[in-house]
């Protein structure tokens, strides 16, 4: 394989990087085919409405309202899936800060230019000039540090497009219906 075409980056642990464009284009046509193919059994099935199949919007709805399933009640489990899905990584991220997880040290090593990096443990201990609790962070290479880098969960497509589709259902639910 050809490194010279590769982006450079300092380690290749990314699949897509170390494949080539020809294993890329497979992988990108053989999802392609799934979701086709889905696709096909849902249309087949009636879900988009111009077939006559279990899942017609009619049918489905006969059979929601049958269990008594009201308007309000799938607005209230949409917006719940939409907080869900907006909220996930805050809470992950606000629990992970207060657990003092995905933590990474400050400390630049002898004649390097970046920082440790290595993952830290909090410690907390009592100071011996104020007696007052201190809390460090402490890395595996000795690092004692007051300050430590946090490594937030960012959202990804996929809960994007989570939140984004139940924003548009709550907005047709609410408008449309």
């Amino acid at each position: 394989m050809n490194n010279a075409t590769q982006k450079p980056t300092e380690d290749m642990t990314d699949w897509r990087l170390q494949a080539g464009p020809a294993r890329n284009r497979m992988h990108s046509f053989g999802l392609t085919m799934i979701v086709m193919g889905a696709s096909f059994m849902l249309y087949y099935l009636g879900l988009f409405g111009t077939v006559d199949g279990p899942l017609t919007p009619e049918k489905m709805g006969a059979a929601l309202s049958g269990l008594g399933v009201t308007r309000r009640h799938v607005i209230v489990v949409l917006l719940s899936i939409l907080i869900a899905a907006i909220s996930w990584n805050w809470i992950f991220n606000l629990t992970s800060l207060i657990a003092g997880s995905r933590l990474t040290c400050t400390a630049k090593k002898k004649g390097a230019n970046r920082c440790c990096g290595e993952s830290v443990k909090r410690v907390r201990r009592r100071s011996d000039r104020s007696n007052r609790t201190v809390v460090e962070y402490v890395c595996p290479c000795g690092h004692r540090r007051t300050e430590a880098h946090f490594h937030p969960v960012k959202k990804g497509v996929v809960s994007h497009t989570v939140w984004v589709g139940c924003l548009a259902f709550v907005l047709i639910a609410l408008f449309c219906a």
